[in-house]
């Protein structure tokens, strides 16, 4: 079982140590478990493989002509997929995307030709759902939308009754 980290994260998540790795989730972490289970290799001298926590250039740093420099943006990915040396899968476990990586998740896309797949775990049926992560934004914005209809019904209703 994953041992447990006292620091939280931005969003809440407890860092979470398996076999020697720090992830920022327990989500991540049984991403790992379940990758790890299936015999999926860590190690860059394999075939196939994935790398964790890699960084990916989306857009390169400039110089302007003021002189001011500006920084490069990269991607921090969750777990990386490789055929040899080519990119083939990039997956990200989150729960909830916030503007700050859905504007990275789109960057990336048009850098590289495919999106970020967004893996959500389901603990109900203890595995992992994957989807691009414009599917996951559609419907996480649905949800958001059908709390926002919710909240408004029952306003409505509260005000009648007291009406």
């Amino acid at each position: 079982m994953p041992q447990k980290q006292t620091r939280k994260s931005k969003f809440g998540n407890q860092k979470v140590f398996v076999d020697g790795y720090m992830f920022d989730s327990k989500a991540e972490a049984r991403y790992y478990e379940k990758l790890r289970d299936a015999g999926i290799s860590f190690l860059p001298l394999a075939g196939k493989y994935c790398l964790m926590q890699k960084l990916i250039p989306v857009q390169s740093g400039t110089i302007l002509s003021t002189g001011e420099k500006i920084n490069p943006v990269n991607y921090k990915a969750d777990f990386v997929f490789y055929e040899g040396s080519t990119i083939v899968k990039v997956v990200d476990v989150k729960g909830y995307q916030d503007k700050e990586s859905q504007l990275k998740m789109k960057m990336f896309a048009k850098e590289y030709g495919y999106p970020v797949m967004f893996a959500k775990y389901d603990r109900k049926n203890d595995c992992f759902e994957e989807m691009s992560c414009f599917e996951s934004l559609r419907q996480q914005n649905k949800r958001a939308r059908e709390r926002q209809k919710r909240k408004k019904e029952k306003l409505e209703v509260k005000s009648d009754a007291e009406g």
